[in-house]
Protein backbone atom coordinates (compact mmCIF):
# COMPACT_ATOMS: atom_id res chain seq x y z
CA UNK A 1 0.00 0.00 0.00
CA UNK A 2 3.55 2.20 0.45
CA UNK A 3 4.02 5.11 -2.52
CA UNK A 4 7.04 6.44 -4.44
CA UNK A 5 7.48 9.73 -2.15
CA UNK A 6 8.37 11.10 -4.69
CA UNK A 7 5.43 10.75 -6.99
CA UNK A 8 3.65 13.57 -8.11
CA UNK A 9 0.61 13.45 -5.66
CA UNK A 10 -1.52 15.71 -8.41
CA UNK A 11 -3.05 14.22 -11.23
CA UNK A 12 -6.03 13.89 -13.71
CA UNK A 13 -7.37 10.84 -14.58
CA UNK A 14 -10.39 8.80 -14.42
CA UNK A 15 -11.50 7.44 -11.11
CA UNK A 16 -10.67 4.19 -9.74
CA UNK A 17 -13.12 1.36 -9.14
CA UNK A 18 -14.40 1.39 -5.92
CA UNK A 19 -17.37 -0.09 -3.91
CA UNK A 20 -20.18 1.86 -3.96
CA UNK A 21 -19.86 4.98 -1.36
CA UNK A 22 -21.97 3.61 1.87
CA UNK A 23 -25.84 5.88 2.65
CA UNK A 24 -24.88 9.57 3.73
CA UNK A 25 -27.68 9.95 6.42
CA UNK A 26 -28.78 13.57 6.09
CA UNK A 27 -27.72 16.58 8.37
CA UNK A 28 -24.68 17.10 10.09
CA UNK A 29 -18.38 24.15 22.89
CA UNK A 30 -19.60 25.90 24.76
CA UNK A 31 -18.51 28.71 26.25
CA UNK A 32 -15.57 31.14 25.64
CA UNK A 33 -13.22 29.87 22.93
CA UNK A 34 -9.90 29.88 24.96
CA UNK A 35 -6.68 30.88 22.36
CA UNK A 36 -4.41 28.88 24.48
CA UNK A 37 -2.43 25.64 23.14
CA UNK A 38 -3.85 23.95 25.91
CA UNK A 39 -7.64 24.16 25.87
CA UNK A 40 -7.36 23.96 21.92
CA UNK A 41 -5.74 20.74 22.36
CA UNK A 42 -8.29 19.80 25.18
CA UNK A 43 -11.00 20.20 22.00
CA UNK A 44 -9.55 18.58 19.31
CA UNK A 45 -8.97 15.39 21.85
CA UNK A 46 -12.62 15.44 21.85
CA UNK A 47 -13.11 15.48 18.04
CA UNK A 48 -11.12 16.65 14.95
CA UNK A 49 -10.43 20.22 13.45
CA UNK A 50 -12.67 23.06 14.42
CA UNK A 51 -12.82 25.58 11.16
CA UNK A 52 -15.04 27.54 9.01
CA UNK A 53 -15.59 26.52 4.90
CA UNK A 54 -18.01 25.91 2.31
CA UNK A 55 -19.25 23.52 0.00
CA UNK A 56 -18.77 23.76 -3.68
CA UNK A 57 -15.54 26.28 -3.83
CA UNK A 58 -15.26 28.21 -7.04
CA UNK A 59 -19.03 28.58 -7.51
CA UNK A 60 -20.59 25.28 -6.32
CA UNK A 61 -18.85 24.44 -10.07
CA UNK A 62 -17.10 20.68 -7.78
CA UNK A 63 -18.99 17.66 -7.52
CA UNK A 64 -17.81 15.57 -5.09
CA UNK A 65 -17.51 11.35 -6.98
CA UNK A 66 -15.77 9.71 -3.84
CA UNK A 67 -12.72 9.64 -1.55
CA UNK A 68 -10.45 5.90 -2.20
CA UNK A 69 -7.28 4.61 -2.73
CA UNK A 70 -5.81 5.19 0.41
CA UNK A 71 -1.39 5.53 -0.05
CA UNK A 72 0.78 5.14 2.88
CA UNK A 73 3.84 7.37 2.86
CA UNK A 74 6.62 6.89 5.08
CA UNK A 75 7.99 4.76 7.67
CA UNK A 76 7.41 3.95 11.36
CA UNK A 77 6.34 7.55 12.94
CA UNK A 78 6.66 9.11 9.89
CA UNK A 79 4.36 7.43 8.25
CA UNK A 80 1.17 9.23 7.01
CA UNK A 81 -2.11 8.13 4.19
CA UNK A 82 -2.89 9.95 1.37
CA UNK A 83 -6.78 9.31 0.01
CA UNK A 84 -7.44 10.28 -3.40
CA UNK A 85 -10.43 12.93 -3.75
CA UNK A 86 -12.45 12.57 -7.41
CA UNK A 87 -14.24 15.52 -8.52
CA UNK A 88 -15.73 16.31 -11.26
CA UNK A 89 -16.08 20.16 -12.68
CA UNK A 90 -19.55 20.00 -13.23
CA UNK A 91 -22.87 18.39 -13.33
CA UNK A 92 -22.15 15.58 -15.91
CA UNK A 93 -20.58 12.45 -16.63
CA UNK A 94 -19.13 13.48 -19.75
CA UNK A 95 -17.15 16.31 -18.05
CA UNK A 96 -13.71 15.04 -16.95
CA UNK A 97 -12.96 13.80 -13.58
CA UNK A 98 -9.50 15.48 -11.59
CA UNK A 99 -8.22 13.68 -8.86
CA UNK A 100 -6.46 15.34 -5.89
CA UNK A 101 -4.74 13.54 -2.64
CA UNK A 102 -4.78 14.88 0.83
CA UNK A 103 -4.23 13.26 3.97
CA UNK A 104 -5.90 13.55 6.94
CA UNK A 105 -4.61 16.75 8.55
CA UNK A 106 -5.46 18.44 5.39
CA UNK A 107 -9.40 17.21 5.93
CA UNK A 108 -8.72 18.71 9.48
CA UNK A 109 -7.49 22.00 8.24
CA UNK A 110 -10.72 22.33 5.67
CA UNK A 111 -13.02 21.60 8.95
CA UNK A 112 -11.15 24.44 10.54
CA UNK A 113 -11.32 26.96 7.69
CA UNK A 114 -14.92 26.22 7.52
CA UNK A 115 -16.01 27.43 11.04
CA UNK A 116 -13.06 30.47 10.38
CA UNK A 117 -14.83 31.68 7.10
CA UNK A 118 -18.04 30.78 7.83
CA UNK A 119 -18.83 31.36 11.76
CA UNK A 120 -22.14 29.87 13.06
CA UNK A 121 -22.20 27.29 10.53
CA UNK A 122 -23.20 23.53 11.69
CA UNK A 123 -20.22 22.01 10.07
CA UNK A 124 -19.68 18.18 9.80
CA UNK A 125 -17.50 16.48 12.27
CA UNK A 126 -14.91 14.54 11.47
CA UNK A 127 -14.49 11.97 13.98
CA UNK A 128 -11.75 11.81 16.52
CA UNK A 129 -9.16 8.88 16.35
CA UNK A 130 -6.99 8.20 19.63
CA UNK A 131 -3.60 7.84 19.31
CA UNK A 132 -2.39 3.93 19.05
CA UNK A 133 0.55 2.04 18.32
CA UNK A 134 2.16 2.85 14.79
CA UNK A 135 1.13 -1.17 13.80
CA UNK A 136 -2.77 -0.30 14.06
CA UNK A 137 -2.50 3.43 13.50
CA UNK A 138 -1.66 2.42 10.18
CA UNK A 139 -3.69 -0.29 9.88
CA UNK A 140 -6.02 -1.21 7.28
CA UNK A 141 -9.19 -1.29 9.05
CA UNK A 142 -8.52 2.23 10.88
CA UNK A 143 -7.53 3.58 7.10
CA UNK A 144 -10.50 2.39 5.70
CA UNK A 145 -13.08 3.81 8.62
CA UNK A 146 -11.36 6.89 7.96
CA UNK A 147 -12.16 6.83 4.27
CA UNK A 148 -15.57 6.43 4.92
CA UNK A 149 -15.69 9.21 7.34
CA UNK A 150 -13.77 11.67 5.45
CA UNK A 151 -15.92 10.95 1.87
CA UNK A 152 -19.14 11.22 4.06
CA UNK A 153 -17.70 14.95 5.75
CA UNK A 154 -17.16 16.31 2.14
CA UNK A 155 -20.60 15.11 0.55
CA UNK A 156 -22.08 16.60 3.50
CA UNK A 157 -19.89 19.55 3.11
CA UNK A 158 -21.06 19.71 -0.50
CA UNK A 159 -24.29 20.05 -0.26
CA UNK A 160 -24.24 22.43 2.66
CA UNK A 161 -26.39 25.93 2.41
CA UNK A 162 -24.34 27.71 4.27
CA UNK A 163 -20.82 26.84 3.46
CA UNK A 164 -21.29 27.08 -0.76
CA UNK A 165 -18.44 29.59 -1.80
CA UNK A 166 -16.08 29.33 1.36
CA UNK A 167 -12.61 30.32 0.00
CA UNK A 168 -11.03 27.23 1.72
CA UNK A 169 -12.68 24.53 -0.30
CA UNK A 170 -11.40 25.99 -4.09
CA UNK A 171 -7.74 25.72 -2.24
CA UNK A 172 -8.46 22.11 -0.58
CA UNK A 173 -9.44 20.80 -4.34
CA UNK A 174 -7.02 22.93 -6.03
CA UNK A 175 -4.72 21.02 -8.77
CA UNK A 176 -1.55 23.23 -7.69
CA UNK A 177 -0.18 21.37 -4.65
CA UNK A 178 1.90 24.99 -3.92
CA UNK A 179 -1.23 27.26 -4.15
CA UNK A 180 -3.20 24.78 -1.94
CA UNK A 181 0.47 24.81 0.60
CA UNK A 182 0.37 28.77 0.71
CA UNK A 183 -3.82 28.66 1.59
CA UNK A 184 -2.34 26.59 4.51
CA UNK A 185 0.46 29.25 5.57
CA UNK A 186 -1.29 31.63 4.61
CA UNK A 187 -4.11 30.54 6.97
CA UNK A 188 -3.62 28.25 10.06
CA UNK A 189 -6.74 26.02 10.28
CA UNK A 190 -8.06 27.77 13.70
CA UNK A 191 -6.79 31.83 12.90
CA UNK A 192 -9.46 34.10 13.05
CA UNK A 193 -10.87 35.44 9.16
CA UNK A 194 -9.88 39.01 8.74
CA UNK A 195 -12.58 41.37 8.86
CA UNK A 196 -12.15 42.81 4.96
CA UNK A 197 -13.33 46.51 5.60
CA UNK A 198 -10.16 49.09 6.15
CA UNK A 199 -8.59 48.50 9.09
CA UNK A 200 -9.06 52.18 10.84
CA UNK A 201 -5.72 51.41 12.64
CA UNK A 202 -4.23 52.85 9.43
CA UNK A 203 -0.67 53.66 10.35
CA UNK A 204 3.07 51.94 10.51
CA UNK A 205 3.33 48.04 11.32
CA UNK A 206 4.72 48.64 14.03
CA UNK A 207 1.57 50.95 15.28
CA UNK A 208 -0.62 47.87 13.81
CA UNK A 209 1.01 45.44 16.28
CA UNK A 210 0.51 47.37 19.03
CA UNK A 211 -2.84 48.10 18.42
CA UNK A 212 -3.47 44.01 18.04
CA UNK A 213 -1.75 43.85 20.99
CA UNK A 214 -3.90 46.27 22.85
CA UNK A 215 -6.94 44.57 21.41
CA UNK A 216 -5.93 41.13 22.92
CA UNK A 217 -5.48 42.79 26.25
CA UNK A 218 -8.52 44.26 26.22
CA UNK A 219 -10.36 40.91 25.19
CA UNK A 220 -8.53 38.97 27.76
CA UNK A 221 -9.65 41.56 30.26
CA UNK A 222 -13.47 40.69 29.01
CA UNK A 223 -13.48 37.23 29.00
CA UNK A 224 -11.56 36.88 32.70
CA UNK A 225 -14.86 39.35 34.18
CA UNK A 226 -17.13 37.14 31.96
CA UNK A 227 -16.21 33.78 33.42
CA UNK A 228 -15.76 35.88 36.91
CA UNK A 229 -19.35 36.90 36.71
CA UNK A 230 -18.60 40.32 37.10
CA UNK A 231 -19.44 41.06 33.64
CA UNK A 232 -22.16 40.29 31.02
CA UNK A 233 -21.44 40.41 27.29
CA UNK A 234 -23.97 43.07 25.77
CA UNK A 235 -26.46 40.52 23.18
CA UNK A 236 -28.44 42.14 20.35
CA UNK A 237 -31.71 42.89 19.46
CA UNK A 238 -32.20 38.72 18.71
CA UNK A 239 -30.27 37.79 22.46
CA UNK A 240 -33.56 36.92 23.42
CA UNK A 241 -34.27 34.12 20.60
CA UNK A 242 -30.48 32.98 20.80
CA UNK A 243 -30.71 32.23 24.38
CA UNK A 244 -33.85 29.93 23.38
CA UNK A 245 -31.86 28.15 20.76
CA UNK A 246 -29.17 27.92 23.56
CA UNK A 247 -31.71 26.26 25.67
CA UNK A 248 -32.72 24.19 23.14
CA UNK A 249 -29.43 21.99 22.80
CA UNK A 250 -28.83 22.09 26.07
CA UNK A 251 -32.19 20.17 26.53
CA UNK A 252 -31.70 18.35 23.17
CA UNK A 253 -28.49 16.98 24.22
CA UNK A 254 -29.53 15.73 27.50
CA UNK A 255 -32.13 13.86 26.21
CA UNK A 256 -30.07 12.25 23.60
CA UNK A 257 -27.58 11.04 26.18
CA UNK A 258 -30.32 9.10 27.72
CA UNK A 259 -31.49 7.84 24.50
CA UNK A 260 -28.27 6.73 23.12
CA UNK A 261 -27.08 5.00 26.15
CA UNK A 262 -30.54 2.85 26.56
CA UNK A 263 -30.41 2.43 22.44
CA UNK A 264 -26.61 1.13 22.60
CA UNK A 265 -27.81 -0.75 25.56
CA UNK A 266 -30.47 -2.71 23.39
CA UNK A 267 -28.07 -3.06 20.21
CA UNK A 268 -25.75 -4.72 23.10
CA UNK A 269 -27.94 -7.04 24.17
CA UNK A 270 -28.30 -8.95 21.05
CA UNK A 271 -24.50 -9.09 21.18
CA UNK A 272 -24.39 -10.34 24.81
CA UNK A 273 -27.23 -12.78 24.12
CA UNK A 274 -25.58 -14.21 21.19
CA UNK A 275 -22.30 -14.89 23.23
CA UNK A 276 -23.94 -16.42 26.11
CA UNK A 277 -26.32 -18.72 24.07
CA UNK A 278 -23.21 -19.59 21.71
CA UNK A 279 -21.34 -20.67 25.03
CA UNK A 280 -24.10 -23.03 26.31
CA UNK A 281 -24.68 -24.54 23.08
CA UNK A 282 -21.00 -25.81 23.45
CA UNK A 283 -21.37 -27.06 27.37
CA UNK A 284 -25.22 -28.78 26.71
CA UNK A 285 -22.67 -30.17 23.52
CA UNK A 286 -20.00 -31.38 25.69
CA UNK A 287 -22.44 -32.71 28.26
CA UNK A 288 -24.54 -34.47 25.50
CA UNK A 289 -20.53 -36.50 24.86
CA UNK A 290 -20.39 -37.31 28.09
CA UNK A 291 -23.77 -39.10 28.74
CA UNK A 292 -26.23 -39.73 25.64
CA UNK A 293 -29.41 -42.09 27.55
CA UNK A 294 -29.77 -42.93 23.47
CA UNK A 295 -27.18 -44.64 23.38
CA UNK A 296 -26.33 -45.28 27.05
CA UNK A 297 -25.09 -48.98 27.90
CA UNK A 298 -27.49 -49.33 30.32
CA UNK A 299 -30.72 -48.73 27.72
CA UNK A 300 -32.33 -51.74 26.41
CA UNK A 301 -32.58 -52.20 22.91
CA UNK A 302 -36.73 -52.93 22.95
CA UNK A 303 -37.28 -49.99 25.32
CA UNK A 304 -38.65 -46.94 23.57
CA UNK A 305 -36.31 -44.32 23.27
CA UNK A 306 -36.46 -41.85 26.31
CA UNK A 307 -36.82 -38.84 24.17
CA UNK A 308 -40.16 -39.91 22.91
CA UNK A 309 -41.33 -41.53 26.75
CA UNK A 310 -40.40 -38.27 28.50
CA UNK A 311 -41.62 -35.92 25.51
CA UNK A 312 -38.51 -34.10 26.19
CA UNK A 313 -35.91 -33.05 23.03
CA UNK A 314 -31.82 -34.32 23.80
CA UNK A 315 -29.42 -32.49 25.72
CA UNK A 316 -28.21 -32.73 21.67
CA UNK A 317 -31.11 -31.63 20.08
CA UNK A 318 -31.06 -28.56 22.35
CA UNK A 319 -27.25 -27.59 21.65
CA UNK A 320 -28.34 -27.22 18.31
CA UNK A 321 -30.83 -25.11 18.69
CA UNK A 322 -28.58 -22.73 21.27
CA UNK A 323 -26.00 -22.50 18.72
CA UNK A 324 -29.17 -21.50 15.95
CA UNK A 325 -30.13 -18.77 18.03
CA UNK A 326 -26.93 -17.32 18.64
CA UNK A 327 -26.32 -17.07 15.00
CA UNK A 328 -29.60 -15.27 14.87
CA UNK A 329 -28.54 -13.16 17.38
CA UNK A 330 -25.39 -12.40 16.29
CA UNK A 331 -26.82 -10.88 12.60
CA UNK A 332 -29.51 -8.97 14.95
CA UNK A 333 -26.39 -7.39 16.68
CA UNK A 334 -24.71 -7.00 13.54
CA UNK A 335 -27.71 -5.24 11.91
CA UNK A 336 -28.23 -3.23 14.82
CA UNK A 337 -25.00 -1.95 15.01
CA UNK A 338 -25.04 -0.70 11.66
CA UNK A 339 -28.43 0.35 11.30
CA UNK A 340 -28.99 1.89 14.95
CA UNK A 341 -25.67 1.84 16.93
CA UNK A 342 -23.44 4.19 14.35
CA UNK A 343 -26.76 6.45 13.46
CA UNK A 344 -27.44 7.24 16.97
CA UNK A 345 -24.03 7.97 17.40
CA UNK A 346 -23.90 10.56 14.28
CA UNK A 347 -26.93 11.97 15.77
CA UNK A 348 -24.41 13.12 18.99
CA UNK A 349 -21.94 14.20 16.80
CA UNK A 350 -24.20 16.81 14.91
CA UNK A 351 -25.07 17.59 18.59
CA UNK A 352 -21.36 18.60 19.17
CA UNK A 353 -21.41 19.91 15.90
CA UNK A 354 -24.31 22.47 16.64
CA UNK A 355 -21.98 23.17 19.82
CA UNK A 356 -19.13 24.55 17.80
CA UNK A 357 -21.82 26.60 15.91
CA UNK A 358 -23.16 28.14 19.00
CA UNK A 359 -19.93 28.42 20.22
CA UNK A 360 -18.26 30.45 16.99
CA UNK A 361 -21.32 33.01 17.81
CA UNK A 362 -19.80 33.24 21.53
CA UNK A 363 -16.72 34.00 20.29
CA UNK A 364 -18.42 37.13 17.70
CA UNK A 365 -20.35 38.12 20.70
CA UNK A 366 -16.66 38.47 22.80
CA UNK A 367 -15.10 40.41 20.11
CA UNK A 368 -18.34 43.08 19.97
CA UNK A 369 -17.40 43.21 23.41
CA UNK A 370 -14.17 43.74 22.92
CA UNK A 371 -14.49 46.84 20.82
CA UNK A 372 -17.19 48.16 22.70
CA UNK A 373 -14.62 48.57 25.49
CA UNK A 374 -12.51 49.93 24.13
CA UNK A 375 -14.52 52.66 23.35
CA UNK A 376 -15.15 53.26 26.87
CA UNK A 377 -11.54 53.34 28.01
CA UNK A 378 -11.08 55.80 25.31
CA UNK A 379 -13.49 57.82 26.08
CA UNK A 380 -12.13 57.75 29.64
CA UNK A 381 -8.87 58.63 28.07
CA UNK A 382 -10.32 61.62 26.22
CA UNK A 383 -12.49 62.64 29.36
CA UNK A 384 -8.96 62.39 31.31
CA UNK A 385 -6.96 64.55 28.45
CA UNK A 386 -9.76 67.76 28.39
CA UNK A 387 -9.83 67.68 31.79
CA UNK A 388 -6.30 68.34 32.20
CA UNK A 389 -6.53 70.96 29.48
CA UNK A 390 -9.13 72.74 31.50
CA UNK A 391 -6.66 72.83 35.08
CA UNK A 392 -3.46 73.68 32.85
CA UNK A 393 -3.94 75.12 29.60
CA UNK A 394 -1.56 74.54 27.36
CA UNK A 395 1.43 71.96 26.72
CA UNK A 396 -0.45 70.64 23.23
CA UNK A 397 -3.84 69.42 24.73
CA UNK A 398 -5.50 70.39 21.71
CA UNK A 399 -3.42 67.66 19.46
CA UNK A 400 -3.78 65.15 22.56
CA UNK A 401 -7.55 65.60 22.54
CA UNK A 402 -7.36 65.85 18.80
CA UNK A 403 -5.05 62.00 18.82
CA UNK A 404 -8.05 60.75 20.95
CA UNK A 405 -11.07 61.51 19.48
CA UNK A 406 -9.37 59.91 16.40
CA UNK A 407 -8.59 56.81 18.83
CA UNK A 408 -12.35 56.98 20.06
CA UNK A 409 -13.95 57.30 16.62
CA UNK A 410 -11.41 54.16 15.34
CA UNK A 411 -12.85 51.79 18.45
CA UNK A 412 -16.36 52.86 17.52
CA UNK A 413 -15.78 51.82 13.69
CA UNK A 414 -14.25 48.73 14.54
CA UNK A 415 -17.29 47.89 17.01
CA UNK A 416 -20.24 48.85 14.62
CA UNK A 417 -17.89 46.16 12.23
CA UNK A 418 -18.13 43.62 14.69
CA UNK A 419 -21.28 44.39 15.74
CA UNK A 420 -22.51 43.88 11.85
CA UNK A 421 -20.59 40.78 11.53
CA UNK A 422 -22.11 39.17 14.99
CA UNK A 423 -25.60 40.07 13.04
CA UNK A 424 -24.61 37.98 10.15
CA UNK A 425 -23.56 34.94 12.73
CA UNK A 426 -26.41 35.30 14.73
CA UNK A 427 -28.86 35.20 11.41
CA UNK A 428 -26.65 31.95 10.31
CA UNK A 429 -27.26 30.25 13.25
CA UNK A 430 -31.05 30.71 13.09
CA UNK A 431 -31.06 29.21 9.27
CA UNK A 432 -28.85 26.42 10.61
CA UNK A 433 -31.04 25.65 13.59
CA UNK A 434 -34.03 25.71 11.80
CA UNK A 435 -32.54 23.38 9.34
CA UNK A 436 -31.12 21.13 12.60
CA UNK A 437 -34.36 20.67 14.36
CA UNK A 438 -36.02 19.38 11.14
CA UNK A 439 -32.75 16.63 10.48
CA UNK A 440 -32.65 15.89 14.04
CA UNK A 441 -36.28 14.45 13.94
CA UNK A 442 -36.06 12.63 10.79
CA UNK A 443 -33.26 10.88 12.12
CA UNK A 444 -34.50 9.67 15.00
CA UNK A 445 -37.69 8.60 13.52
CA UNK A 446 -35.61 6.32 11.19
CA UNK A 447 -33.13 5.32 13.60
CA UNK A 448 -36.25 3.59 15.66
CA UNK A 449 -38.32 2.57 13.08
CA UNK A 450 -34.66 0.53 11.71
CA UNK A 451 -34.67 -0.70 15.20
CA UNK A 452 -38.51 -1.72 14.91
CA UNK A 453 -37.42 -3.45 11.49
CA UNK A 454 -34.83 -5.68 12.68
CA UNK A 455 -36.99 -6.63 16.13
CA UNK A 456 -40.07 -7.85 13.85
CA UNK A 457 -37.41 -9.88 11.42
CA UNK A 458 -35.10 -11.34 13.86
CA UNK A 459 -38.16 -12.15 16.47
CA UNK A 460 -40.04 -14.41 13.81
CA UNK A 461 -36.86 -16.35 13.67
CA UNK A 462 -35.83 -16.68 17.30
CA UNK A 463 -40.00 -17.52 17.74
CA UNK A 464 -38.74 -20.60 15.33
CA UNK A 465 -35.97 -22.04 16.71
CA UNK A 466 -37.35 -22.01 20.22
CA UNK A 467 -40.62 -23.76 18.88
CA UNK A 468 -38.05 -26.40 17.19
CA UNK A 469 -36.62 -26.89 20.55
CA UNK A 470 -40.09 -27.67 21.51
CA UNK A 471 -41.13 -29.56 18.52
CA UNK A 472 -37.97 -31.89 19.12
CA UNK A 473 -39.66 -33.95 21.65
CA UNK A 474 -42.10 -35.10 19.61
CA UNK A 475 -44.94 -32.88 21.57
CA UNK A 476 -45.73 -31.20 18.30
CA UNK A 477 -45.76 -27.01 17.38
CA UNK A 478 -46.17 -24.93 20.58
CA UNK A 479 -48.86 -22.47 20.61
CA UNK A 480 -48.80 -19.79 23.56
CA UNK A 481 -51.99 -19.59 25.84
CA UNK A 482 -52.82 -16.49 27.27
CA UNK A 483 -54.15 -16.78 30.86
CA UNK A 484 -56.53 -14.75 32.04
CA UNK A 485 -56.16 -13.74 35.70
CA UNK A 486 -58.23 -14.71 38.70
CA UNK A 487 -60.93 -12.51 39.42
CA UNK A 488 -61.76 -11.85 43.11
CA UNK A 489 -64.23 -13.59 44.91
CA UNK A 490 -67.43 -12.67 46.44
CA UNK A 491 -67.61 -11.88 49.94
CA UNK A 492 -70.21 -14.98 49.85
CA UNK A 493 -67.71 -17.23 48.06
CA UNK A 494 -65.38 -16.30 50.55
CA UNK A 495 -67.46 -17.13 53.22
CA UNK A 496 -67.87 -20.37 51.72
CA UNK A 497 -64.49 -21.26 51.27
CA UNK A 498 -63.65 -20.30 54.65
Amino acid sequence: MSIDPDKELFDTASPAPASSPPPVPTGGIDGYEDDSAADEEAREGEIEGGGDGGAGGGGGTLVISQVTDPQQIGEGRNAHTYYRIDVRQGQYAADPIASVRRRYSDFQWLFQRLHAEKPGSIVPIIPHTQAVQISKRLGEELIEERRVYLERFLRRVQVHPELEGAPSLAAFFSQDIDAFEAAKAAHPGNAPTELSDDDSNSGTTIEKAKEKVKHLWVKTSVKAKVVRGVMDLEETVDGKKMEEVENYIESLDTHVKTLSRCTHYLVGASRETSTNMHELGQSLFGLHQLYDPETSVNASADTEPMTKRSGLPSIKAISNVFASLSAVNKVKSDENQTKVGTPMREIEWMIKAARLAIKRRKNCQLEYNTYLQQVRNREASLEKIRTAAELIPGNGHIDKIGDAQKLVEVARQSANRSLAELDVVTQRVFREMDRFKRVVDLELRNLYASLARVEVEHTQQLDGEWNRLLNAGGGGTYKSTTVSPPTSPSKEAEMQMI
